[in-house]
């Protein structure tokens, strides 16, 4: 539901007008990422957990941007996702697991209210 990482800074090197504001040459503009992973314009019930929105190559190209975007697009985003994969896969089919009640609260970031407490116990194996 959210990235690593809220937003970048960067420094506009000339005017230019994005959907109908200025920017000055020498403002700082913050891009927030997290407000375009939770756009419903992008996607049905963003605030839904839901990993298999960014399956699309089209949609991790323009809006999934967990480490950068752009000229600035992170190198390792294949070895991550592998690494991701891999300890998922070992997670959900070697423990068990139940997460306590908690809730989603989405600004300024998206954080658990309660940091997500789990119970986490090793399966038995046949």
């Amino acid at each position: 539901m959210g990235n690593v990482i809220t937003g970048v800074m960067r420094k506009a090197t000339k005017e230019v007008k994005i959907k109908g504001y200025f920017i000055t040459n020498g403002w700082c503009v913050l891009t927030y990422f997290r407000s375009v992973h939770l756009d419903d314009d992008h996607y049905d019930s963003p605030y839904q957990f839901n990993p298999w929105r960014w399956q699309d190559k089209e949609m991790i190209i323009c809006n999934f941007t967990p480490f950068g975007g752009g000229q600035m697009l992170y190198p390792g985003l294949d070895l991550a996702r592998l690494e991701t994969s891999i300890f998922l896969h070992h997670f959900v089919t070697q423990f068990r697991w139940v997460a306590e009640d908690d809730s989603v609260n989405n600004f300024p970031t998206v954080r658990m209210k309660r940091r997500m407490p789990i119970w986490v116990k090793r399966r038995r194996r046949p």
